[in-house]
Formats: structure tokens, sequence, C-alpha cells
């Protein structure tokens, strides 16, 4: 608590009088300072008690209201005249108090036996009781965090001591931002009385302390039925399982702070978020409210309690992450039934009529057979290694067997493995999971399968494993299907190379055609499967106008369409001039 003037005037010794501005003397004094200027204004910081005795003020109403007015611009909490028998003063002249009244700016009178320095020293020695105290304050509370974080009971009894201490609110979420617990009075279910938590005390926790695996849980919360996750499907705002919902304005705070890494913090007014965990992000801390100097000491110390209850349960999780990874590998057995897919995925906890395959590539330093004790763990070959993996943040790479760990948590089910320096994963269809690899694994290379019945989860990984060096190339995720092979192969050619291939097939359409309604005729057919229905859909033309269009193309090429081979040279032909950076007229 700040030192007041009534305090000082309490004290006898100082012989402090007050002169005006009775009614004001709650207001706080930061320091005692002596200037004889007629100006100090400029020399002042706010906040302090200002002692003159008036040597050089003349005592006119003019002078003493521009000093006056000097004063308390400058944020002074009032003004103390100097009085004795060999000074100026023997009293506080009329002029003064006047001005003084009119600002608003208490005058007080020391008296002649008292000289300024004992002001000064009480005044400095008063601040000095306060910030012992408050240091006091902070260890007693750090203390009582500490005990609570050693109870064994996860987060919740830390964020329910922090909150009884500052009065802050505050949720711990996981990287993709989903709350794991919350502490202290706000809305969106944060606790208080009747709030979900149940003991009244504003604090909630949905760890799942059960499984150990690091989830938020029970029965894999945060993801739905269908094996999608909650958060990938309305944007990492709202809560599935922990406790209550981030604050308006935190999302994009909480985005910052998992772009930036573990060194990374974001601030807003009333808001403010964390990173936890000892060497890569486990998970975030969300302050809600103003963060007082006193709470301020504190946030340090509950960072570094927090990250140390994610830590244990990341490694508490470790055997479940191996039984998870074994589970993936029945899923993955080309042996395997509907019915023994079906009952991996109920085990799993995942529930999923189509599921997609994943595979994330090392970076190009990296690659290679994993050797760590947590990449032999996340195979299910060995026991894991105990130590925490190195930073990551932004664009560093982390390990195959951290990234694994990270992605467990982040996808429904958990199915993740590492295999030959690769990470492995299978995912429900409905799961955003290029916001799980932009969040998790950015800047590598990942592949991802087709949709496919469980049973058919191998044929999926085939796929995603087979376009991770495609991946690597375009440098992003790359789905089955979407046409990136052919781009990346032809993006390796010359580009005078594909625009002379292209012309020696398009060029006489195009003169045939300046306008280019041969070349988007053509380059439509062969988007839409070679389907004239659909090509006379998607250019509202009648069907038989695309048909004499194409016919009047062949004659020009001397190709047909009923030979394959003849088909794939107009086709490349037409990517090839899209690849060259050349007009090519209809869909690109």
């Amino acid at each position: 608590m700040s030192v007041l003037l009534s305090d000082l005037v309490a004290r006898p010794e100082l012989q402090l009088t007050v002169v005006t501005g009775q009614e004001r003397l709650d207001r706080p004094v930061h320091a005692a300072h002596v200037s004889e200027l007629v100006r100090p204004g400029p020399w002042l910081h706010g906040g302090e008690l200002l002692m003159t005795i008036g040597l050089v003020l003349p005592m006119t109403e003019r002078a003493c209201r521009e000093y006056v007015a000097d004063v308390a611009a400058a944020g002074t909490s009032a003004l103390a005249l100097g009085l004795g028998a060999e000074l100026p003063y023997q009293a506080a002249p009329a002029p003064l108090r006047r001005a003084t009244a009119e600002a608003g700016l208490p005058l007080l009178t020391v008296g002649g036996q008292v000289p300024f320095l004992a002001v000064t020293k009480a005044v400095f020695a008063a601040r000095a009781a306060e910030q012992r105290a408050a240091v006091e304050t902070a260890f007693e509370t750090h203390r009582r965090l500490t005990a609570a974080a050693a109870s064994g009971r996860g987060l919740a009894p830390t964020l329910h001591a922090w909150a009884r201490a500052t009065g802050v609110r505050t949720l711990v979420t996981d990287p993709l931002g989903r709350v794991l617990a919350a502490g202290g009075d706000g809305d969106g279910g944060a606790g208080g009385p009747g709030g979900h938590g149940g003991d009244g005390d504003g604090v909630v926790d949905g760890e799942g302390e059960g499984d150990g695996d690091g989830v938020v849980d029970g029965d894999n919360p945060g993801r739905d039925d269908d094996g999608r996750n909650g958060v990938g499907r309305d944007g990492a705002g709202r809560n599935h399982g922990g406790g209550g919902e981030l604050p308006p304005g935190s999302v994009e705070l909480v985005e910052r702070v998992v772009a930036g890494g573990i060194r990374a913090s974001a601030r807003a007014p009333g808001l403010e978020v964390r990173p936890l965990g000892a060497g890569r992000l486990r998970g975030l801390l969300v302050l809600v409210g103003e963060v007082g100097a006193e709470a301020r000491m504190l946030v340090s110390g509950l960072v570094s309690l927090l990250s140390l209850e994610l830590e244990r349960r990341h490694l508490a999780g470790e055997p479940e992450r191996r039984h998870r990874a074994a589970l993936l590998g029945r899923l993955l057995s080309p042996e395997v039934t509907a019915a023994r897919a079906r009952d991996v995925l109920a085990a799993a906890g995942l529930s999923a009529s189509a599921v997609r395959a994943v595979t994330v590539g090392a970076a190009t330093s990296d690659e290679g057979p994993a050797t760590s004790g947590q990449d032999r763990a996340m195979s299910g070959t060995a026991p894991a290694a105990s130590g925490p993996g190195p930073v990551a943040s932004g664009g560093e790479t982390a390990p195959p067997g951290e990234l694994a760990a990270a992605l467990a948590l982040a996808v429904p089910g958990g199915l993740v493995r590492v295999r030959d320096g690769r990470v492995e994963a299978v995912v429900g269809e409905g799961l955003d999971i290029h916001r799980v690899l932009t969040r998790f694994a950015p800047g590598r290379p990942a592949g991802i399968g087709s949709p496919v019945p469980p049973h058919a989860a191998h044929t999926s990984l085939r796929e995603a494993s087979g376009l991770v060096e495609v991946s690597r190339g375009l440098g992003r995720p790359v789905e089955a299907g979407g046409g990136d092979s052919a781009r990346l192969l032809l993006s390796l050619g010359e580009r005078p190379a594909l625009a002379g291939y292209a012309d020696a097939l398009l060029a006489p359409l195009e003169t045939a055609a300046p306008s280019g309604d041969l070349v988007e005729t053509l380059a439509t057919w062969l988007d839409a499967g070679c389907s004239w229905d659909e090509t006379s859909r998607r250019l509202g033309l009648h069907r038989h106008t695309v048909r004499n269009r194409l016919d009047k193309a062949m004659r020009l090429t001397g190709r047909r369409l009923d030979n394959a081979d003849d088909r794939f040279d107009l086709w490349l032909a037409v990517r090839a001039r899209r690849a060259a950076g050349d007009h090519t007229p209809g869909r690109g």
C-alpha cells in the first residue's frame, strides 16, 4: 500500500500542518523533493511532496497562481512550505493559500524545528518499508503457490492460490488454445458459485489426471464424435472439456505466442499471454485483468510452477503415447479387417467413418532414422528418454519424438508414431489437419493421404509418404489428389522449354481463335475429366458447341480425343503453359 499524505501528517515529529486541501490527504507520496525554482515542473516526475522556503517566489497573486499551476501540472501530490524565525516566512502567505485552494493542491507547512531532510528521510523510509512488505508478501504468496503446485492435484490448486492472492483471473490452455484449467471469477464458465468446478472457488480444472497423456480429458475432450477437433473447427476460442472459454481478444494473442514459441509473450489492455514449458511449448497462461505491481512480482514464479506441472504431465503421458503408437501400428496393418479397425479407433476414443493418414518428414539436415529415446518410444520399440526436447519456436524444427508427442496431444485419438525418422498419424477426415501442421510443424514437409475407410488407412499412408518429397519441393503440405505432383515436376523444367512445348501444340489453336475460346474449351474439358456435360456446364455453352470447338481443335492439332497419348500430350501442354507463367485461358 502506498504512503499517503495523511500518514505523514499523522507523524508528530515531522510537524506537518495542513493549510489547504484537508480533503485531499489520501494522495499517495512517491518521493520528497526540495526546490527553490519558480518553475520546477520540468524537474518533477509526479507524486512528489515538493518542499520550498519560498526564497525567490514573489508572494503576489499572479506569481503564486503561476507557480502552483506549474507544480500541479507536473502531478505533484502536495506543496510544503518551510517556516522558521530565520526563514522568509513564519506563516503561509495569503496569496499562496488562495492559489493552492483554487488549484486543489494540498498546502502543508513544516515546523521551524524540522529540517527538510527529516521529511525526506521519513518519506523514503516509509517507501522502503512498503517495498519490503511487498517483497515479504510476495515470498509468502510464492510459498503458497509452491505448496499448491506440490499437492499433486494438477493445475487447479495453483490457479486457485494465485486468484486468491491477486484477484487476477487466469486460464491455462494447450498449444491449440483449448482451455485446460481456469482460476478466478469471470465469464465463460471460469468458476465461481454454481460454476463448473463444484467447489465454489472460481477454479475449474479439466485436466484428465486419469491417463496422464497430457490431454484435457477423461474421454478425449476437445474432440467431437466424428473425429474433428473442435478448436480447429471454430477457430481456437471454444472450450471443449477444460474450464471456460478464452476471453474476447485473447485468441489473437494466443496465436502470436504460439507462432513465436517458448520465448514469446503478448499483451493487450487487460490481457496477457505467457508461454509455458521448459524447453518446448507445452501450453499457455492467459492473465485476464490488470496485473498490479505486487502481482507482477509473482508472474514469473507462477509461469515456472505451471511449466513444471505441464512437463510432469508430458513425461507421465509417455506410456499412453506408446500405447497409442502401438494401436496405430495395428490399424495400419494391411491384414486389418473392417471390424478390427473399428475396434482400434474405439480404443483410441476416435469415432470416424473415414480417416486419412499424415506423414511429416524431417528437415533436410535432420533426415534419417530416429535415434533418441523418445523417438524409439513413439515407434513402440523402446523405453523413452526422460529429458526435455530443445527449444522450438516459429520456424525451428523439433526432434521427431517431440513433434510426435505434440501431435498426439493435438489430434483426436492421438494415433501418432515415429517411423524411420518421420512422424506418421491417422486422423478423422473432418480434422483441419492443415491448421494443426501449421501450428506444430511449420516449415516441415508433410504429405496428406486421401480419405479412406478405417481398414484402408495403410493405403492413405502410402499416399502421404509418397507426397513428403513433393511437399519439400513446394514448401508446404501437400494433399493427395491436389495436382501438386504435376506442378512440382513441371516447375523443374526451364521456362523457355515449357513455353516452346506448349506453343508446339497450342499455337495453331490460338492463331485460329485469338480470343482463346479453343484453348479454354480444351483446358476445361481436360480438367472436367473429359466430360462433355460437365464442360458444357462450366463454360455455360451448349453441348454441341463444346463438341464443335473440340473437333476443330483436333483438326488443327492433328490429334484425337479418343487417343490416350494424345490426350496426355494436350493436358501436358496446357499445364506447361500455366507452369511457364504465360497467359492461359480457362481454369488455373
